[in-house]
Order: structure tokens, then sequence, then C-alpha cells
């Protein structure tokens, strides 16, 4: 399976990484296909547990449905509302959502952005009017700190991994609620 960057139809695809966006996980559309993919190779390996896969499918997908609407309708005000994230991980979850991103601080978490990129997010957030910027808790906050202070934009934090979600049959669900909740909480100005 050939999986593209987001922003591919803008002919956006040297960002992500690579040509790639590899964070699939943030797509409920990949969510729901590599569930697909993997009950089908599991119902090949073990055609003899094939009701509690297809059970299980089933659950997963009707789960999913009901969570990505409940998603879309608590961010559906916050569409056009402008933002910028630390890395560009979210392209997958900014388009099926809708979301207005105006730009990412790095392509690459480990590399800090230098100190003309920041000049020039800084002059991005204040004359594209930006309503956040969203750190993750995976990185120190410190420069996105640094080219919010002293502006009107207020700071959120994206946890694109999920780092304090508990496994289970609802993990998936309750990350994608998560992360809206995250959106929603600095976009709306909770």
């Amino acid at each position: 399976m050939r999986i593209r960057g987001a922003d591919e139809e803008k002919g956006d695809v040297h960002h992500h990484h690579g040509e790639y966006n590899m964070h699939l996980w943030l797509s409920p559309e990949i969510a729901r296909a590599t569930a697909v993919a993997i009950h089908e190779k599991l119902v090949e390996l073990m055609p003899q547990s094939r009701a509690k896969l297809d059970a299980n499918l089933k659950d997963f997908e009707a789960q999913l449905a009901a969570t990505d609407k409940q998603v879309g309708n608590e961010l559906a005000p916050l569409k056009g509302k402008g933002y910028f994230v630390f890395h560009d991980a979210y392209g997958y979850y900014e388009k099926h959502y809708g979301l207005t991103p105006l730009g990412h601080f790095t392509v690459n978490p480990e590399i800090q952005p230098g100190a003309q990129r920041l000049h020039e997010i800084r002059t991005q957030l204040v004359e594209q009017k930006a309503t956040c910027v969203f750190a993750e808790p995976q990185f120190r906050p410190a420069v996105v700190e640094a080219v919010a202070r002293g502006t009107s934009v207020r700071m959120g934090t994206l946890d694109p991994l999920g780092t304090n979600i508990k496994l289970g049959k609802t993990s998936y669900s309750a990350f994608l609620s998560q992360l809206a909740n995250q959106y929603a909480s600095c976009l709306k100005g909770d």
C-alpha cells in the first residue's frame, strides 16, 4: 500500500520526513483499512476464530464511526481558526476533520528550527492571525513559548502518541477524542 502525505493534492510532498507521511495512526480512514487488513490476515491464519475476529472488527468499526462523528461535531466550529503545530505530524487528522493549519515549526522534531525560521513563524503568527500554537509533551516547549511570547496567540499541547491513554478496546477512539479535545481547548480558548 503506497501512502503519500496528506497534502499531496497540493503538490506538497516535501514535508512529513520525506515523500510519505508516516503518521498513519492519525487517519481514521487508514486505521479502519488497517483493521480490515489485519482482520483478513488473522482470519486466514486462524480460521477457527473467525466469529470472534468478525465480532471484534464489527465492534471496532462501530466504535470508530461513532467517535469519528463525535470528533467531527466537536471540531466543526473550529474550521477556519488558524494555528501552528510543533511538527508536521497531523496532516491526515487535519485534512479528515477540515482543520486550518497555518504551518509547523519543524519537519523533524529532533531538530530545532533556526533563528531565521523562528522569526518567519513569529511574523506569520501575527500576520495570519493565528489562534494557537501547539507544543507536544514529548519535546521541550521552549521554542514554542519563545515564538508565542508577546503575542495574543494561545499555547496548547497536542499529544500525537496518546501517551496517557490506557491500552484497551477503546484506546484508538479515546486517542481521537483526546486529540480533538486538545485542539478544541486551545482553539476555543477554554
